[in-house]
């Protein structure tokens, strides 16, 4: 029997759609897997700077899960004419905390 190296690229392929079907099914949907947590709710979004052409939107949503490495989820969302790209943050409260300190700081506070 001849080994056929096209067999383990299925087997390969096959393994990665299986594991990421089980994240999806665990963590109820396809946003909550990348995430690595399912999300609880989502607090609210922003819209950032852009051009006519594109659009950048940052969403809060607060993950649940109980793991305190992933309580506060940032979704970067950046639109444009044939493309859609979403860059998933997961933060620890106090990454969360210490994110909205350099915020304050930015905009003049604290």
């Amino acid at each position: 029997m001849k080994f056929d190296p096209q067999i383990l690229f299925y087997i390969v392929f096959a393994a990665v759609v299986g594991v990421m079907l089980f994240r999806i099914i665990k963590h109820g949907g396809f946003k909550a897997a990348i995430f690595g947590a399912s999300i609880e709710s989502t607090i609210g979004e922003v819209n950032g700077g852009g051009s006519k052409l594109m659009k950048m939107v940052v969403k809060v949503h607060k993950l649940g899960g109980g793991d305190p490495e992933k309580a506060i989820g940032l979704e970067l969302v950046t639109k444009s004419i044939g493309s859609y790209q979403m860059t998933p943050v997961s933060l620890s409260v106090s990454e969360a905390k210490a994110l909205v300190k350099l915020l304050e700081t930015a905009v003049g506070g604290k």
